[in-house]
């Protein structure tokens, strides 16, 4: 029976997928023709800019942009596919996304909602034994209003954690606030939010977002990191500093650019950051969740709806270049980008990589930026592709 109700599931979201695309070859133009001549200048200047602050060139950057209602998505790559080393990033590479995997997370547990299998208020207690579970929902889980501390920022972890042990670390962590009260990125949320996905259906995290998403939305150059390397990866890179017998990961020049073959958080990640994807599979990913093919307009409207503790928390957050982070959403983050307006997206960083996308709400454009450099400002450089790459909605 779950076999066959996955099936439907699928299948009814390639047919959606489908009229989607149909409709766009039919009904609209291409992106402006300076597009593609943006996006490859704007990385290209990036690479010098974007670090200056380290005193080095980013080693990589890709990028792609998805027009409202456009079948294949602008892409662009500059750089090198293998820090420090010069073979030349090309657009199949992929990179580690880091937490723009949540929003893969999050729509999976939407899905669950609309189906009826699980409730937003539901306490967390339903399915894992966790202190006072009782008052944690699923609802403050998705928008980080849980209080619950992030197992990663703790000192006793050990990075070798399986997702349940991840879970059993926070819980001997005190509660940043009470749930519900105040607002605090926490990683924890979408490890425990991963976990309960697994008890409501039988089936694992990882089946579930490759059935669900990675299928029908035909996003064949994203895969989940569970240890083995699908070529072509690009190896991740950072300065040597914040390790052992390094100095403090502040900006300085004079220091050394250091390889990162192998993150140590890249498995410890899992539903909150697991995910190696390429720019322009990101972006398809958004694009459709952004334009409601993946959710309904009442999960979408969620997503997007800032909460009141978020606003408050980051309204003194200083603006990343033209990019403001303003809000949080259930699994989205809201962006406000200097004179583009209001978009929603996510940020992703992890060992070596940094990312971030953002589908933006007037002109219904997607743009997505990936790095394999650890100290790029993704936030930055996402709203300097915006501003530089305008993509207009079609008259």
């Amino acid at each position: 029976m779950k076999v066959s109700l996955k099936t439907l599931r699928v299948s009814a979201l390639a047919a959606t997928l489908a009229v989607a695309v149909n409709v766009s070859a039919c009904g609209y133009g291409e992106a402006p023709a300076n597009t593609q001549e943006s996006l490859s200048s704007t990385l290209t200047q990036l690479r010098d800019t974007n670090a200056q602050a380290w005193g080095v060139q980013i080693p990589g950057l890709a990028a792609a942009v998805v027009q409202r209602d456009a079948v294949e998505p602008i892409e662009s790559v500059s750089g090198v596919a293998n820090p420090p080393g010069d073979q030349s990033l090309v657009l199949a590479d992929r990179f580690h996304v880091g937490s723009i995997t949540k929003t893969f997370t999050a729509a999976l547990i939407m899905l669950l909602d609309q189906e009826g299998l699980l409730q937003l208020d539901d306490p967390i207690s339903t399915w894992i034994d966790y202190p006072d579970g009782n008052d944690v929902t699923v609802r403050m889980l998705l928008g980080h209003t849980s209080g619950l501390p992030d197992f990663s920022q703790m000192s006793e972890l050990t990075h070798r954690e399986t997702p349940q042990e991840s879970v059993a670390l926070a819980a001997t962590g005190e509660p940043l606030f009470p749930p519900g009260a105040s607002w605090s990125y926490s990683n924890t949320n979408y490890i425990l939010l991963g976990l309960i996905s697994q008890e409501v259906t039988g089936e694992t995290w990882e089946e579930q977002v490759r059935s669900r998403f990675f299928e029908p939305l035909a996003l064949d150059s994203t895969y989940i990191w569970q240890g083995n390397l699908e070529e072509p990866t690009t190896t991740g890179s950072r300065m040597a500093c914040g390790y052992e017998g390094e100095p403090r990961c502040t900006p300085q020049k004079g220091l050394d650019l250091v390889a990162v073959t192998d993150g140590e958080d890249w498995t410890l990640a899992w539903a909150a950051g697991a995910i190696v994807s390429t720019p322009a599979d990101i972006a398809r990913w958004m694009a459709a969740l952004g334009s409601g093919v993946i959710v309904d307009a009442q999960h979408l409207t969620l997503m997007t709806t800032p909460s009141p503790q978020s606003i408050a928390a980051l309204a003194d957050l200083a603006a990343f270049g033209p990019t403001r982070w303003t809000g949080e959403g259930l699994g989205l983050m809201q962006y406000e980008i200097d004179g583009h307006g209001v978009g929603w997206g996510h940020e992703g960083s992890i060992n070596g990589f940094v990312a971030n996308v953002v589908y933006m709400a007037d002109s219904g454009a997607t743009f997505s930026v990936t790095s394999n450099f650890a100290m790029t400002d993704s936030f930055a450089a996402l709203g300097d592709l915006v501003l530089a790459t305008e993509v207009m909605s079609p008259e």
